[in-house]
């Protein structure tokens, strides 16, 4: 109970972004009895600091508690289907660097030298490799990285690599840290829960922009994996697009989005991409009543706004009269957000504690 109390603590200073003791009282149930001996006890242990008073109010000033960053570092890695991405981070979250290697379908060994480049690079001169420093490695990938092979234009032997059922042992044997797998989307709604757009919601769907669309899908303030790992995947969810049944694959990924297309193709593309965006989280929002709907993902920011605010004005005229229609938010990690969210798979698995204990309903 005192670790898991420990980890509640914790979590409710990464999410809250800094928190004075009497907040962290209030917000996880625990008593300020309870509260003042764990927060002494981490701010000793060196995973939290003093990081200034917050004037205001009556009494004394309070003060303010935060992560301590140098605590520890974790390694992200998003194995997609065009592009290899790799962050740094600390034990805040904070991003300490980033690489991206972007431009062909990836193999097992092109990833595991990736790897391996990008820690010699930024932690190979540290002492951060040590074992109490280095907390491990997140990979965060499609489950299904080797199918939708026509849309992909990609040989079969080039889907079998990423087929066969020891996929995440060939990567761990190819490290020499532990590392911790996670879907893509899950681990970018992870992200979102833990420092992105989500922090203060319980109940979302983050929609991820890339090559395929993809999903997560955050229920009491955790992330719903399902039986197979694979909730919210949203790429095989079915749809109606241009009077048609069909895929959300096929009209809101950015494989059939042509980078160098003209303005007017990109906005079909776009206009597509809403239709199918607005059927799929009406189906979505029926069946889970959700607090919000987060888009982010690969394009632009411009083209994230668009997209977000043509669900916005499509929920404000179109909706269904029995509809409580989410919100629709602008995520802000870009394609970064699942590699964001793999680094994040080892403090989650050491640090978190089931994130619907925070922020208890009056």
């Amino acid at each position: 109970m005192r670790r898991y109390n420990e980890r509640l603590i914790l979590s409710a200073v990464r999410r809250m972004n800094g928190a004075s003791k009497a907040e962290l009282a209030r917000v996880t149930a625990l008593s300020p009895q309870a509260v003042v001996r764990i927060v002494d006890e981490l701010d000793e242990g060196g995973l939290l600091y003093q990081a200034g008073k917050r004037t205001g109010g009556m009494g004394q000033p309070a003060t303010i508690y935060r992560i301590n960053g140098k605590r520890g570092y974790t390694v992200g890695i998003e194995v997609g289907r065009s592009d290899t991405t790799l962050v740094l981070l600390d034990f805040d979250g904070e991003r300490k660097a980033v690489c991206r290697h972007a431009g062909s379908f990836p193999s097992i060994d092109t990833v595991l030298r990736h790897v391996t480049a990008f820690i010699d690079e930024h932690l190979g001169s540290t002492n951060a490799l040590n074992a109490e420093a280095f907390m491990g490695i997140g990979v965060a990938m499609p489950w299904f990285l080797g199918e939708w092979r026509d849309e992909l234009g990609i040989s079969i032997d080039q889907a079998d690599e990423w087929r066969r059922a020891d996929v995440a042992d060939r990567l761990q044997a190819g490290l020499a840290w532990p590392a911790f797998f996670e879907n893509d989307g899950n681990a970018a709604a992870l992200a979102q829960l833990l420092c992105g757009a989500g922090v203060d919601l319980e109940d979302f769907l983050a929609i991820n922009i890339g090559t395929f669309i993809g999903g997560g899908l955050v229920l009491g303030g955790r992330v719903h994996q399902g039986r197979h790992g694979n909730a919210g995947a949203l790429a095989s969810i079915p749809v109606c697009a241009a009077g048609k049944s069909d895929y959300l694959i096929h009209h809101a990924s950015l494989y059939a989005l042509d980078q160098d297309a003209r303005a007017k193709a990109r906005s079909a593309w776009t206009r597509r991409c809403i239709e199918a965006l607005a059927s799929a989280v009406t189906s979505a929002n029926s069946l889970l009543d959700l607090q919000a709907v987060i888009i982010d993902g690969a394009l632009p920011p411009s083209g994230l706004e668009e997209i977000a605010d043509g669900l916005r004005r499509h929920f404000s005229t179109d909706a269904p009269p029995d509809f409580f229609a989410p919100e629709i938010r602008n995520g802000t990690l870009g394609n970064l957000a699942a590699a964001v969210g793999a680094g994040l798979l080892p403090l989650h698995a050491s640090f978190t504690p089931d994130l619907a204990s925070l922020f208890k309903k009056e």
